[in-house]
């Protein structure tokens, strides 16, 4: 069942699921860009080439604190690739599922800003709008990294809660857009994300 509030309509199968694996090592991910820090000391995306990547809709920085939204389908074997020690991780990042196929949403994060004891305190909130453009769902404030210390060495880390949407067969095919506002509440700084996603209908087995 949904765990979003706000609901105009019944998201079966809407949910927040936390994992466990936030104590592990902190890491920098790679999947196709990587987290650096400038003379200006901000920071910004690049490439593997090092080059400089614009913000998108689904991936902003301000200041020191960048965030990107991340959707992938087997969140298990996301876990497993970001605890495997080794200096990036690659996500096999997707943006279609099909009707009864889970799509995960993650938050990619860093330079969050720490309290005078070393933690940070940074939230997300998302609005799931369906393809008819009406909520299909709508989540209270989830963890993103509350009361948790500052990564290590200017490195990414993932989410601690996620987003998992399941499309069952009554709902309706087409495009999905999940709107995640991401909040460092030490800092105050606010960036809105936007991504969308395709679900198609399930392809009949003969």
């Amino acid at each position: 069942r949904s765990s979003g509030t706000g609901q105009t309509r019944p998201a079966p199968y809407l949910y927040v699921r936390l994992h466990q694996y936030a104590l592990l090592n902190m890491r920098i991910l790679v999947a196709l860009i990587a987290f650096t820090w400038c003379t200006l000391a901000s920071a910004v995306w690049v490439n593997k080439s090092g080059e400089q990547l614009p913000d998108t809709s689904y991936r902003k920085s301000k200041g020191d604190f960048i965030a990107q939204m991340v959707f992938v389908t087997d969140e298990q074997e996301l876990f497993n690739a970001w605890s495997t020690p080794s200096e990036s991780v690659n996500v096999k990042d997707i943006d279609s599922v099909t009707i009864n196929e889970p799509i995960n949403i993650f938050i990619v994060f860093g330079g969050c800003q720490a309290k005078v004891e070393g933690n940070c305190k940074v939230t997300m909130r998302f609005r799931v709008v369906g393809p008819d453009g009406k909520l299909y769902s709508e989540t209270p404030a989830m963890e993103v990294w509350h009361e948790k210390k500052l990564p290590p060495n200017r490195s990414l880390q993932l989410s601690v809660d996620y987003l998992k949407i399941i499309v069952e067969p009554h709902e309706l095919a087409g495009k999905y857009v999940v709107n995640t506002q991401v909040r460092d509440s030490n800092s105050g700084t606010v960036l809105e994300l936007q991504r969308a996603f395709n679900v198609a209908k399930s392809i009949a087995k003969k």
